[in-house]
């Protein structure tokens, strides 16, 4: 299984195919793709996901940790998404 199984760092700008449905768009876009895993899948997926979690609560416990306030995190996200409005509107002109 890929060290990144949900696939997003791939191609994050990957869009949807146009046959799908609104809600299966929707459904995949925050759950990832829907496909039954096999018992090997899920024992690779759930020891990945262990090893996320537990490395995210080590890094916590350092002394040396950045912790951000909800509204940096947001500021920063708007600062984003304003970003790419821009260029979307350079490229439409």
């Amino acid at each position: 299984m890929p060290d990144n199984p949900d696939g997003f760092e791939e191609n994050p700008q990957a869009p949807f195919s146009a046959d799908d449905e609104e809600e299966n768009v929707i459904d995949e876009s925050i759950w990832g793709p829907q496909k039954k895993l096999t018992a090997e899948e899920q024992a690779s997926y759930d020891a990945w996901f262990r090893k996320k979690v537990q490395a995210s609560l080590d890094y916590a416990k350092r002394p040396d940790a950045v912790f951000y306030t909800h509204e940096e995190v947001m500021a920063r996200m708007r600062a984003r998404i304003a970003t790419r409005i821009a260029e979307a509107q350079k490229l439409e002109d």
